[in-house]
């Protein structure tokens, strides 16, 4: 585990993103609707430098799985070499926002280092398909993985993608689904409680996600008549973790997200969950997404991938 130092301000690389942002007079996530906040993701992933030090794998191929609510956009990352097993993985963007080229690049490294094939889930998106519908998406690629790919099953997912990883492996063990050998949760959103210390602490400094941000995405996906506590929705309130997988839970000290997402990998462990985690320091919300730039991203990363390769390796 790495334990996050008292650290004030966000990596000096975050900063100049948070800077930059702020002289442009970029609007918050929070002050626009999900058609502009889509819109600014999209423009900022053309703005962003060409990633470097990818390494090649065997094929990238686009694929549709057929699901509860319709087809389901996904793209199949597979590695150079027999693969030692199968991630689907979930994208990050409060169930609003992000899509497949949103986590590409993340996506190519994970399943490079690992060297398993990586399934991203381009899942349907709040307010339009509000809970349920997203973890269904989720849920039906999971079955369809488990269903088609040789190997043993992971989910990965990173913040809402997070929360909906942790769900399906709920969902999976309470409905005899596909067996997971493995979970991996980054920065999670695991409940609905806006008053944990991390939020406290830096929820206000709108440090690439705020307060107010959650609030929204929140609302989108989870509106008013919808049941927050439901464990699907809010992992954290699970009564009982036992039986679900071996988990990795990687966290930013400068995330209004830290303290749920440790405190779940805390809930699993009591249940007797093989768990690990790591907390980084000076790190913010989304940092594996700067494993090009920022070294402890990128050693982040590199845990992460070891641990997947270790699970599948070892179920395998």
């Amino acid at each position: 585990m790495s334990d996050a130092a008292n650290s004030s301000r966000p990596h000096p690389v975050f900063q100049a993103i948070i800077d930059a942002y702020a002289a442009a007079n970029r609007p918050f996530l929070h002050q626009v609707s999900p058609t502009v906040a889509r819109e600014m993701l999209r423009a900022s992933m053309m703005a962003a430098p060409t990633p470097a030090g990818l390494v090649g794998l065997e094929a990238v191929v686009d694929a549709v799985v057929q699901g509860p609510n319709g087809p389901i956009p996904v793209r199949r990352y597979v590695p150079s070499g027999p693969p030692l097993g199968v991630c689907v993985y979930l994208h990050a963007g409060g169930w609003v926002i992000g899509d497949l080229d949103f986590s590409d690049t993340t996506c190519r490294r994970l399943a490079a280092a690992s060297q398993c094939e990586f399934i991203s889930v381009d899942y349907r998106l709040a307010p339009e398909h509000p809970f349920p519908q997203p973890l269904d998406d989720a849920y039906a690629v999971l079955e369809w993985a488990a269903a088609s790919r040789p190997g043993p099953l992971l989910v990965v997912g990173e913040s809402a993608g997070a929360n909906l990883a942790a769900a399906c492996a709920i969902r999976a063990r309470d409905c005899n689904g596909p067996r997971l050998v493995g979970q991996v949760l980054a920065y999670p959103v695991t409940d609905h409680d806006f008053t944990t210390g991390s939020y406290q602490e830096v929820g206000e400094r709108n440090w690439l996600l705020s307060t107010a941000d959650m609030r929204y995405f929140w609302d989108h996906y989870a509106p008013s008549g919808v049941d927050r506590s439901d464990p699907l929705i809010s992992p954290l309130r699970l009564t009982d973790p036992v039986g679900l997988p071996a988990t990795f839970v990687a966290v930013a000290e400068l995330d209004p997200l830290r303290d749920e997402g440790l405190a779940y990998a805390d809930h699993l462990a009591q249940a007797g969950i093989a768990v690990a985690t790591r907390c980084d320091a000076g790190m913010v919300h989304g940092y594996l997404g700067a494993a090009g730039a920022i070294p402890l991203a990128a050693e982040a990363l590199a845990e992460v991938s070891r641990w997947i390769r270790s699970a599948a390796g070892e179920a395998g």
